[in-house]
C-alpha cells in the first residue's frame, strides 16, 4: 500500500507538473517508480516503528523518522517532477526544514500552518512534555484535564503531526501514534499538484509571495483527514486503513 500510494502520487503530480517538451507517458512512468521508491522508504520507516514498539527501544525513533523524511521527500520529488534527491524536507511538528541540493545545498524553514493550528490547539487543552518531545521530534502532549481523550476513550490521538497521550502509556500506543503523523505527512507529495497555481498566484500577489515564504501549506493535512473521514464512514472506525495500518505496525 506504502509503495503504491507513493507511485500513484508520484505519477500524477508528475504528469501535472510535466514541461511542454517532456513525453506523457514517460513522465507517467518516471513519476511513478520514483514515487514508488519513495513510498518504500516509507514502508521501511514504518517497519523501524513496530520494532520500536516489540523491543521498547527508543534508539529506532530517530532513524524511522529520518527514514520516513527521505520517502515522503522522494515522493515529493516525483510529484513535483523534479530528479530524486533534489530536495529533501524533515517536518518537526509544524515546522518544515528543506535543503535543496540542486541550488547549492540551499537551506530554507517555513511553517505548515495546519499543523500549527492542531498544536496550537493542544497548547490550550494539553500540558507539553519536553522531554519526550525531544526523544520523539515532534511535540507530545500529556493529557491535562479528562475531557478530550476520555470522552473518545482512547489512549491517545495524533492531531496531524502532533501527538496527545494520557499519562503512563506503553511504547504500542506511542507507536501507534506515530504512525499516524506518518501518514500525514506521506501524501505532502498531494501539495505540489497546485504548485503552478501558486506561482501564478505568487506573480500576481505581493502577499502570496510574502504569505509563501513563510508558510508551506501542508494542503496534505485537509486530504488525509477527508480519506480517513470517508474510510471511517465507510468501513467503521476500527476497520478503515489508516487504523488497521497503525495496529499492523504497533501491535
Amino acid at each position: 500500500m506504502n509503495v503504491g500510494i507513493g507511485g500513484v502520487i508520484g505519477g500524477v503530480g508528475a504528469v501535472i507538473n510535466k514541461e511542454p517538451g517532456q513525453r506523457f507517458g514517460k513522465t507517467l512512468i518516471k513519476g511513478f517508480a520514483q514515487g514508488a521508491l519513495g513510498g518504500y522508504f516509507v514502508f521501511e520507516s514504518k517497519r523501524l516503528i513496530r520494532r520500536f514498539a516489540t523491543e521498547k527501544n527508543y534508539n529506532y525513533i530517530w532513524p524511522s523518522k529520518l527514514v520516513n523524511a527521505a520517502g515522503s521527500s522522494i515522493i515529493e520529488n516525483a510529484a513535483a517532477n523534479r530528479e530524486l534527491w533534489e530536495r529533501m524536507h524533515l517536518n518537526l511538528a509544524f515546522n518544515r526544514i528543506e535543503i535543496d541540493f540542486k541550488n547549492n545545498f540551499k537551506l530554507k524553514y517555513r511553517i505548515l500552518p495546519f499543523a500549527l493550528s492542531r498544536a496550537a490547539y493542544l497548547f490550550t487543552q494539553a500540558r507539553l512534555d519536553v522531554d519526550r518531545s525531544m526523544i520523539f521530534g515532534t511535540l507530545i502532549f500529556n493529557q491535562r484535564t479528562p475531557k478530550i481523550l476520555d470522552e473518545l476513550g482512547y489512549n491517545g490521538g495524533a492531531y496531524f503531526n502532533s501527538i496527545l497521550l494520557r499519562r503512563g502509556i506503553g511504547q504500542r500506543t506511542e507507536a501507534h501514534e506515530i504512525i499516524h503523523t506518518y501518514q500525514y505527512e506521506n501524501f505532502s507529495g498531494i501539495n505540489t499538484f497546485l504548485d503552478r497555481p501558486m506561482s501564478r498566484l505568487e506573480q500576481e500577489s505581493k502577499f502570496v509571495r510574502v504569505y509563501n515564504k513563510i508558510f508551506h501549506t501542508d494542503f496534505n493535512a485537509i486530504f488525509k483527514q477527508g480519506l480517513y473521514s470517508l474510510e471511517t464512514e465507510i468501513k467503521g472506525y476500527r476497520e478503515n486503513f489508516f487504523e488497521k495500518e497503525a495496529r499492523y505496525f504497533s501491535e
